[in-house]
């Protein structure tokens, strides 16, 4: 290769940034990297001088086009070569890092919905965590920085929000904060700052009801004060001293935590693994070896206050009992392990649900309110009807309630979301009615004890609900 300046793909990049010639800025990498990082004639210092002659250029083009993927990208690519080249460039007063930053600020004034910006702003905070730990040996000293830094951050995504309700951008970014700076040992933040920012939420739904970037972040807090839970479960025997129980839940975490395994009155010892090869799944599979000649009641506990690992971070395990026969079949339990994650979500839901219903009475027809409302309903159903849990809060299946929560937003013409949305609900309501007839059979012994798993799949609102239940629990974080 003849070894020349990379003047030619200046010039060439400068006319295709705007058209997004990924090629061009590839081809250049290449050109630098062995003219200049490569070469051994080149100093440290004529390399560093090449690296901001690069930078220079990139934000010349980033004034042409401030969304050009390739720009950002290749800004990024120089960087971290010049970190390569002086580690200790980020601790400086003048750093490359603090210039970004003020970089990245000045852009976003001009246009706060730029995601290429802000998934770079993402990246530079990464690189401000990493040299926090760097630098602060001392753990307090350490916790402190990194506190002041989410603090900085979480200041100016509500500075952004108090000027423009609608930027998806920002509330994204504010997510990420939240967990650090209000942490919970239950949910992933706390309930009261969940309460905070539903209230925040409020006014900017009242004030632009139509913007989706709301509806999105309020979607993503309800789903916080959700837990893991069973949603499904089997037991077999492979073998005469071997029994396996296939275990479904809610989220998809990285390990369950919390579970305890009796066989005949006895503990054992259970391997706990993943059904399916993914790093975060919601199968799993529980063993254990039989020392008795006949198996005749396996109890399976998930302990209270027990946490699983989501892709998200730690989310808190609902504490459950289940009990089976040596038939094979599950006995559902009348009784209801107590949790203070029962109260959290019905002030929460509940709360939320008639704010929304009094917004759609001003704003008729409002579609994200009505979907918001249907998952919320769903919710509810999810989490009080789950029949693995017992039916202790049996009243919140009662057709009369199940008719005023309905009836509310029953009267829209024909023809408009309204009636779409909640004729899609009226198989639900009929699933939900008959769950809470059958469950009162059991309760009052005239169905017997015992529900085999094919009908308990038919009958569990998990099931019933999935559609709704997998849009409100997906995580935000997932690729």
């Amino acid at each position: 290769m003849r070894r020349r300046p990379p003047r030619s793909t200046h010039c060439i990049s400068s006319a295709a940034s705007d058209v997004y010639k990924r090629q061009v800025w590839n081809y250049r990498r290449e050109i630098i990297q062995e003219i200049v990082f490569k070469s051994s004639e080149k100093s440290v210092e004529d390399k560093k001088k090449f690296i901001v002659s690069e930078l220079k250029l990139i934000l010349k083009l980033l004034m042409r086009n401030q969304k050009s993927f390739p720009l950002w990208f290749h800004r990024q690519w120089c960087i971290e070569y010049g970190l390569k080249l002086d580690d200790a460039a980020l601790g400086k007063e003048d750093s490359i890092l603090k210039n970004e930053l003020k970089l990245c600020a000045e852009l976003l004034t001009h246009d706060g919905r730029n995601f290429h910006c802000w998934n770079y702003k993402a990246w530079l905070l990464e690189l401000e965590t990493a040299n926090i730990n760097r630098v602060y040996e001392d753990k307090e000293k350490r916790e402190k920085a990194l506190k002041e830094m989410y603090e900085r951050e979480y200041k100016y995504t509500t500075q952004l929000i108090s000027k423009d309700f609608s930027n998806y951008s920002t509330w994204f970014y504010r997510s990420k904060m939240l967990p650090y700076l209000f942490p919970d040992p239950t949910y992933l933040i706390s309930v009261q700052k969940v309460r905070e920012e539903l209230e925040m939420l409020k006014q900017a739904l009242y004030t632009e009801p139509k913007d989706q970037s709301c509806w999105n972040h309020h979607r993503w807090l309800m789903s916080l004060v959700l837990p893991v839970q069973v949603v499904g479960c089997s037991l077999k025997m492979p073998s005469e001293n071997k029994v396996e129980i296939t275990l479904g839940v809610s989220h998809k975490v990285k390990a369950l935590e919390g579970v305890e395994l009796s066989l005949n009155g006895a503990a054992v010892a259970a391997k706990v693994e993943a059904i399916t090869p993914a790093i975060h799944t919601d199968r799993w599979l529980i063993k254990a070896e039989l020392k008795d000649p006949v198996l005749a009641e396996a109890k399976l506990v998930l302990k209270k206050d027990a946490k699983c690992p989501t892709i998200e971070g730690p989310r808190v395990v609902r504490p459950v009992v289940l009990c089976w026969k040596k038939d094979g079949t599950v006995k559902l339990s009348c009784e209801k392990v107590e949790s203070s994650l029962d109260k959290d979500l019905k002030e929460i839901a509940y709360g939320e649900i008639d704010v929304l219903t009094e917004l759609i009475e001003v704003e008729e027809g409002l579609v994200y309110a009505i979907e918001r409302v249907c998952e919320l309903y769903c919710l509810k159903r999810d989490y009080f009807g789950n029949p693995y849990y017992g039916f202790a809060d049996a009243c919140y299946l009662c057709k009369g309630d199940l008719e005023k929560n309905y009836g509310v937003l029953s009267g829209y013409k024909k023809g408009t979301a309204a009636e779409v949305m909640y004729g899609d609900l009226t198989t639900k309501f009929k699933n939900i009615s008959d769950l809470f007839n059958y469950s009162k059979a059991v309760l009052e012994g005239k169905e017997g004890e015992k529900v085999d798993l094919e009908t308990l799949e038919k009958l569990s609102l998990i099931h019933i609900c999935r559609c709704r239940r997998s849009t409100l629990c997906r995580s935000r974080w997932s690729p």
